[in-house]
């Protein structure tokens, strides 16, 4: 008899083929899904670089506006006719080569009336005997580029007239009428070899702050802090072809400022995935950027999620095994992690143990509620408690008992705000011992979390001998200052004693002396007036930071005459004070000792030839600063610090009286009053002292 046999459909039944057959639709339909949020992804990713290209390129010239203003502001706060010498330093702070990559300088141009060309021609090449202004033009008014930094990479641009050419000229006026930010139209700047599209960026500054209206602003008008632009540059610095996937043109208008989209760029994709176009007011010019995706953009969204979504499909089951498999290795992978992170706690809990032990200062952790709950050693030797004396009971019984009642009210303060505070620094803070006795302690907190529960942390210092030698210092100190008042003081007397009897010997034997005897005479009397006048500004020094001075108002014009008016009055000798501060409240006599050594300082070492001081004072926000120059000898540089050293002159005694001490008074008065002094001589010709007195605020 023969098999029956059987057809290979029966070996599926019918909800088998219905499985696989949703299955298949399952996946079909997962892989247009995948498809689409790919292609989603693609858009959104392309969108997102588009607009991270315009903000980067929008960022990085507001970033490059934001360096010119600071050049404007700095030109209308110090000098609107800045010289070159300051311009350099302002350029090199701004480190533009660093720090604006893409800049091809910073430089200032000035608005010249016809008028006043000469003079400004003959004010330049003072310092730079070939300045000229160039080309010529038919304008009444000239523009040119005074200044640019680096110098050596804009040679070309020095003295360039922004008048001469309709893209600067009109973009400058604009600047200039608006009182805004502008660039040109597309340019070839002078400087630029290749001779490739730039553009020049114009902000305006004026010698006045009144500028709202358009006549103002015309009148008012100084000149302009520009930057010039080469295109290519500017995007090579601002953006990296490795960190985008999009390239790009740029149009002004009709006129080409930056292309990518050529086929010798080997990031061009002649079949681009998406492009875009948007313009953009960029500082009055309307740049047009043409944006399409790059070959990297196509390979790196590339994806095979859809036919990797159809390979699951026919291996979901070995996958659900593969998945079980997974978790399971997950759960014991999981298991042996909980148990290395348990064996590590235990370590590390060990080892804060030990830490909390061997610290050199009491430790005592407490819940909220001041309940201490764990001590360490040094604090059991600290109070004199055992473990069973201090756990469990309040953090109080630690602290002297007058102080008790307004604990908790600490401590819930604390609570409020938990921050990590130290106390003891410059209020008493006491602990006591279990016998009763106090001492002066430093106390630090913090508060952390042990679970759910709040915890305070405390360390405790004993602060008896910080205390102790802080008292002896100041003891120390104070007799110090006693000793040198003292001194200087009770040693007049014999000084005195000394120059009457040596007046008396010189009257007694004046007739009959010969001319060396007569010399010694008179050097014994200057060396004891010197010695004299030392001891007085031993005096002086000593009681600097006794007293501050009583506040009043002064008058500091009316005191430098006065000072000046009691000085040794000679024809050779002028004075002029050009303080014109109104009158402010501040220490005098302070400041009165500060102007009348740096005054008698300039007559006693004028040199020959008429001496001329000069003061000069200007208020600023926190403080007023002071100068006092003269024509005198001047001071070399080596000793710029010297000379603030007690007892040190730079001539013998006995060419020049004094003490030495003038300029140490004055730097100690000077630091008291946190204030400071600068010399500038150079040692030939000429000082100038300057120094900040603080206000009263």
């Amino acid at each position: 008899m023969t098999k029956k046999q059987v057809s290979p459909a029966r070996f599926l039944h019918w909800y088998h083929w219905l499985v696989v057959f949703a299955s298949l639709l399952l996946t079909v339909t997962a892989w247009k899904i995948s498809d689409n949020q790919i292609q989603a992804k693609r858009a959104a990713l392309f969108k997102a670089q588009s607009e991270l290209l315009l903000t980067q390129i929008s960022e990085r010239m507001s970033h490059y506006e934001i360096a010119l203003k600071a050049g404007a502001a700095a030109v209308q706060t110090y000098s609107l006719q800045t010289p070159a010498s300051d311009w350099k330093t302002f350029s090199d702070t701004l480190n533009i080569s660093e720090s604006y990559p893409g800049i091809n300088g910073i430089g200032i141009i000035y608005h010249i009336p016809k008028s006043e060309l000469d003079s400004f021609l003959i004010q330049q090449r003072k310092i730079r005997p070939n300045f000229a202004i160039h080309p010529q033009h038919q304008e009444q008014e000239y523009w040119p580029i005074t200044y640019i930094e680096p110098v050596e990479h804009n040679m070309k641009a020095v003295g360039l007239d922004m008048a001469f050419e309709h893209n600067r000229f009109s973009a400058a006026k604009k600047a200039r009428d608006t009182a805004s930010t502008q660039i040109t139209a597309p340019i070839v700047l002078v400087q630029d070899a290749k001779k490739t599209p730039g553009f020049l960026q114009f902000i305006p500054f004026y010698d006045t702050s009144e500028t709202t209206s358009l006549a103002q602003r015309q009148t008012h008008f100084v000149g302009h802090i520009y930057a010039p632009f080469i295109m290519y540059k500017l995007m090579e610095g601002t953006l990296q072809q490795s960190n985008r996937q999009v390239v790009f043109s740029i149009f002004d208008g009709k006129d080409n400022l930056y292309d990518e989209l050529t086929e010798s760029n080997h990031h061009y994709d002649d079949k681009p995935l998406f492009s875009k176009t948007v313009t953009l007011n960029m500082y009055g010019r309307p740049w047009t950027f043409h944006i399409q995706s790059a070959l990297s953009f196509r390979t790196s969204t590339h994806s095979s999620q859809p036919l990797i979504i159809l390979g699951s499909g026919i291996l979901i089951d070995a996958l659900l095994l593969f998945i079980f498999i997974t978790l399971t290795r997950s759960q014991n992978s999981a298991m042996a992690i909980a148990n290395q992170i348990t064996h590590s706690l235990a370590i590390k809990e060990e080892y804060y143990r030990h830490i909390i032990e061997s610290a050199p200062c009491g430790i005592i952790i407490t819940s909220d509620e001041g309940v201490i709950e764990q001590i360490n050693p040094q604090t059991k030797s600290l109070f004199g408690y055992t473990d069973d004396e201090l756990i469990g009971k309040k953090i109080e019984m630690l602290v002297p008992s007058r102080f008790q009642p307004n604990h908790p009210q600490h401590r819930n303060s604390f609570h409020k705000n938990p921050s990590h505070r130290q106390m003891g620094i410059g209020r008493e803070i006491f602990g006591m011992t279990k016998s009763g006795y106090e001492f002066p302690a430093e106390i630090g907190i913090a508060q952390f979390k042990d679970g759910n529960d709040l915890k305070v942390l405390a360390t405790i210092i004993d602060m008896a001998e910080h205390v102790k030698i802080t008292e002896e210092l100041k003891r120390s100190n104070k007799e110090l200052n006693d000793f040198a008042y003292v001194a200087s003081h009770d040693l007049k007397a014999p000084l005195r004693g000394i120059m009457q009897l040596s007046c008396w010997i010189e009257e007694d034997i004046i007739e009959f002396a010969n001319e060396e005897t007569k010399e010694n005479l008179s050097l014994l009397k200057s060396r004891t007036a010197r010695l004299e006048s030392l001891l007085e500004d031993l005096l002086a020094y000593s009681r600097v930071g006794r007293k501050g001075g009583e506040i009043q108002l002064a008058n500091v014009h009316d005191l430098v005459l006065n000072i000046f008016d009691l000085q040794p009055s000679s024809e050779n000798i002028s004075m002029t004070c050009d303080i014109t501060l109104p009158e402010i409240n501040t220490p005098i006599a302070p400041l009165e000792t500060i102007f009348r050594n740096l005054i008698g300082n300039a007559i006693k070492h004028k040199g020959e030839g008429k001496l001329m001081i000069d003061v000069s004072g200007q208020e600023h926000i926190t403080h007023y600063q002071f100068s006092v120059a003269d024509n005198g000898v001047g001071i070399d540089p080596m000793y710029h610090q010297q000379i603030f050293e007690l007892f040190k002159t730079l001539k013998p005694r006995d060419d020049v009286e004094g003490s030495g001490m003038g300029l140490s008074i004055i730097k100690k008065l000077l630091d008291y009053h946190k204030g400071g002094i600068n010399v500038i001589s150079d040692g030939v010709s000429g000082t100038c002292f300057t120094f900040t007195w603080p206000k009263i605020l």
